[in-house]
């Protein structure tokens, strides 16, 4: 838990970097928001994916990382998740 924390910290400070640079407030929240928003889409795209996989045998682990880059990619992203699972991690 005390890992957690240092990450934390370093997001927090790097936020308040990036409002100090843009001299904004809105731009950073914003940002975040919309960070927050494709990356609870995206797991949720891939609960559905891993929900009706089953029956393919596919399955993409859902964490932060996988959520994110589906929520943002799209179906590019996903097709990506499953290039890596089968390429490189077969």
């Amino acid at each position: 838990m005390v890992d957690v924390k240092w990450w934390l910290l370093i997001a927090l400070l790097g936020i308040l970097f990036f409002m100090l640079v843009t001299r904004s407030v809105r731009i950073p929240l914003k940002w975040m928001i919309f960070g927050i928003l494709y990356t609870a889409v995206g797991g949720l795209v891939l609960f559905v994916l891993n929900t009706v996989g089953q029956y393919l045998q596919i399955q993409i682990p859902v964490n932060p990382i996988t959520a994110f880059i589906a929520g943002v990619l799209g179906i590019p992203g996903i097709i990506y998740l499953l290039l890596v699972k089968f390429v490189i991690l077969s």
